[in-house]
């Protein structure tokens, strides 16, 4: 499944958070497995879900094992100990774990934005700050790759 659009979010006093039913419906148990691993986003101050099927196919795309010395092993021992699998209950909800909120400090306005293969879970004013600042910047850069996946996607057929 590919994720996307944002979806703004209240965490409860529980810090419990609702996946959208447009997320949850798209996936299929058997094939992407249940329930997410949350982790540190790509960006500052974002955590990432993904699906237990891309999660681990993002771990053996990392492959930190070729990297020697302490830079791999400080990645590992940050990065795994930071994941975390969480269960969506009945009504779509999940428990997100405090110390990851704490290190990223989401507040609890928070918007699930999906970006392909997972959904990243931003401070909502942080996410439409840097929608409203990227899309004008980028404009050019969005449309050089439209048109390239449309060119190479015309190559193809």
């Amino acid at each position: 499944m590919v994720f996307t659009d944002a979806y703004e979010r209240n965490l409860d006093a529980k810090n419990r958070v609702q996946i959208p039913a447009e997320l949850r419906n798209g996936l299929d148990a058997e094939v992407d497995g249940e329930g997410f691993y949350l982790c540190p986003g790509e960006r500052r101050n974002t955590l990432s879900l993904y699906t237990p099927r891309r999660f681990e196919e993002r771990v053996k795309a990392l492959r930190t094992g070729r990297v020697a010395g302490d830079e791999a092993l400080a990645f590992e021992q940050v990065y795994y100990s930071l994941a975390s699998r969480l269960d969506v209950d009945k009504q779509g909800r999940m428990v997100l774990p405090e110390r990851q909120l704490a290190m990223v400090d989401l507040g609890k306005e928070i918007t699930l934005a999906g970006a392909n293969d997972r959904i990243d879970v931003w401070r909502t004013s942080e996410y439409r700050e840097f929608v409203a600042a990227n899309f004008e910047q980028r404009w050019p850069q969005l449309q050089r790759f439209l048109r390239m996946a449309g060119s190479e996607w015309e190559e193809k057929t």
